[in-house]
């Protein structure tokens, strides 16, 4: 039998393998907490925010990256993604009323610390989506001016990854081994995804494309060097994780995809392959019209998300891109496993195994992530699911 380590390595690389991997991106803490008994810091948001302001740095990395170890051996995951922490030198958020936060902007580099000045962000808390979303932004506010400022300081720094944040990936290492296969986050080739500032930075591919191109190269250089850093530090694969779409296509259109974004995707799979790690990029949403330079052309290894309520339908991407890329995701996470009955989380994870998991390159996952919203049996239905078909896929009836 493999480890779970071999299981996703194999199905990263289009293999056949003895059951179906399976993965996921997050699992919020309400979600954890319930698993293992007892509260988390992995996953909770809030939580971390405080620990960051009362100076807790090294309590949230080492606990938080201890629960995710706990839960994912205890659900049999096959991959665990281990994100950067924040550095040993940080710039702490304020709290500025009930569950909201300024963070001030900044990046932290070997031996140096560059704030912008006058550069915030503002983020507030949901209790009932268990949410953390900007709702107020200097360059949302002041627009170009900003945003050019911003630019500049980028262009003025130097990049690299400052030894303390790479503390959670050498906690993991040493407490997994070769037991999961642990994966890195890194993601330059869409700065702005969910921020304030998207409708500007949209607006410039149009009216100042020159600006867009010299923050494609910052955020692309400063995600190479993340991504060196990471596999220096043990992992064994790379996801990029920001969205580019919703759900009736991308944020983008495909002319601009392929001069701003996919350069930027081509350099973050080059450099991975070159380090001898395959690189999953995750987007929400619909991607068809972008589907063939971005699963295609760009080199990636695998696609994550996959959201079938963004009619992604993961039968139809195995039969035109499985002897290229791995599928991973398509477990409906928006009504299915938050309002789906047992039978219903039974039949839809039956219907991505039978879809993708012949033949290898498949990897069993929500279409995005363990929300809070997610139902406990719901997401326990869906592994079990898998353990009991991921063995032989191609067995499986209608």
């Amino acid at each position: 039998m493999l480890s779970s380590r071999e299981r996703a390595l194999s199905a990263l690389s289009l293999e056949d393998v003895d059951r179906t991997p399976m993965f996921e991106l997050l699992i919020n803490s309400p979600i954890g907490s319930k698993i293992l008994g007892r509260p988390t810091i992995y996953g909770n948001k809030l939580a971390s925010v405080e620990l960051l302001i009362k100076g807790k740095r090294k309590k949230l990395v080492i606990e938080s990256t201890k629960d995710q170890i706990e839960l994912y051996k205890k659900l049999d995951l096959d991959i665990m993604m281990v994100r950067l922490c924040v550095a040993e030198r940080y710039v702490p958020p304020k709290r500025i009323g009930p569950n909201e936060f300024m963070y001030s902007i900044y990046r932290t580099v070997p031996g140096e610390v560059y704030i912008s000045e006058g550069l915030y962000s503002k983020v507030r808390y949901n209790p009932e989506s268990d949410m953390m979303t900007e709702y107020e932004s200097t360059i949302g506010l002041e627009g170009l001016p900003a945003l050019e400022e911003y630019i500049r300081q980028l262009e003025g720094e130097e990049v690299g990854v400052d030894g303390s944040q790479l503390e959670s990936i050498e906690y993991a290492r040493k407490r997994v081994g070769d037991e999961i296969l642990l994966m890195g986050n890194a993601d330059g080739t869409f700065p702005v995804s969910h921020a304030t500032w998207l409708p500007l930075f949209l607006k410039c591919m149009y009216l100042r494309p020159d600006l867009v191109r010299r923050l494609m190269h910052e955020s692309t250089r400063r995600a190479v060097e993340s991504i060196k850093a990471q596999v220096d530090a043990g992992v064994e694969a790379i996801a990029g994780c920001t969205d580019w779409a919703y759900d009736h296509g991308p944020f983008f259109s495909p002319k601009h995809f392929r001069e701003f974004i996919l350069p930027s995707l081509k350099e973050h799979v080059r450099v991975c392959h070159k380090l001898g790690v395959p690189f999953i990029k995750h987007t929400d949403g619909n991607i068809e019209s972008i589907e063939s330079p971005f699963l295609v052309e760009s080199g990636v290894d695998g696609y994550h998300a996959i959201e079938p309520r963004a009619g992604m339908d993961i039968a139809r991407l195995k039969r035109l891109y499985g002897d290229r890329i791995c599928l991973l995701g398509n477990v409906d996470c928006a009504i299915t496993l938050v309002y789906g009955s047992r039978e219903d989380v039974i039949r839809e994870t039956r219907r991505c195994i039978r879809a993708a998991s012949p033949g290898g390159g498949h990897v069993l996952s929500s279409s995005n992530s363990i929300h809070s919203g997610v139902k406990i049996e719901n997401f326990l239905t869906m592994l079990e699911t898998n353990k009991k078909y991921g063995k032989h896929p191609a067995s499986i009836g209608g």
